[in-house]
């Protein structure tokens, strides 16, 4: 006869071990779950702090690469007046004794140049007198020595530009062409000094410091 008493005890001891076996799996859920979140958690952080990385480097390549745009756009600009004010002093120190290489001339500096400087260093006005000046001589092989303007011819030689670095497209500048009087067939060097300030890459004003001849 099955004693109901160890069946009671058989039941309960049961029941105990089923609860026990739920509480630890309960736990062992909970404890992985709370694993899981960490885990989560830390790549979160960890692309969090990658993404800031990322946006850290991106902004300072962009901030290189800005800086890096602005140094080569100034220096492009230098060098563009550079070029431009060559070109003007080319042109500036360069006299042929026939009219059409005048006309030419002055059309050239007027293109180079401010209406202001033009006007100013009376290109116009000096072009018109050398074409006079250079009329009369053919006809009568006399030379006005009285005139300011002469019977030059010039050419070209180099020059030295210098940037002022305490004023925007100002420039010091050395000068060098060969100056060959219309009754002469050997010329001399000349050298002439100038501030020159350069304004939208177009000489805005002509200051002569010296002018003299040299030895080159």
């Amino acid at each position: 006869m099955i004693n109901k008493k160890n069946i009671s005890l058989l039941v309960l001891i049961t029941t105990g071990v089923a609860i026990v076996l739920v509480l630890i799996g309960i736990f062992a859920v909970g404890k992985i779950n709370k694993q899981v979140a960490e885990n989560k958690a830390s790549q979160s952080q960890s692309i969090s702090i990658s993404q800031k990385q990322s946006t850290h480097h991106q902004s300072s390549a962009q901030h290189h690469s800005s800086n890096s745009k602005s140094s080569s756009s100034e220096s492009s600009k230098q060098t563009s007046e550079k070029e431009r004010l060559t070109d003007f002093l080319t042109d500036f120190s360069t006299v042929k004794l026939d009219n059409e290489s005048i006309d030419n001339r002055a059309k050239l500096l007027k293109n180079s140049m401010t209406e202001a400087a033009y006007q100013t260093n009376y290109i116009e006005q000096d072009s018109n007198e050398l074409k006079t000046l250079l009329s009369k001589y053919e006809k009568t092989k006399q030379i006005d020595t009285s005139n300011s303007t002469q019977l030059v011819a010039k050419k070209y030689l180099e020059s030295n530009l210098y940037l002022n670095a305490n004023v925007s497209g100002q420039y010091y500048v050395e000068l060098y062409y060969t100056a060959t009087p219309i009754y002469e067939t050997k010329g001399y060097t000349m050298e002439a000094k100038y501030n020159i300030t350069v304004i939208d890459n177009k000489i805005n004003s002509l200051e002569l410091i010296s002018q003299q001849a040299v030895s080159k």
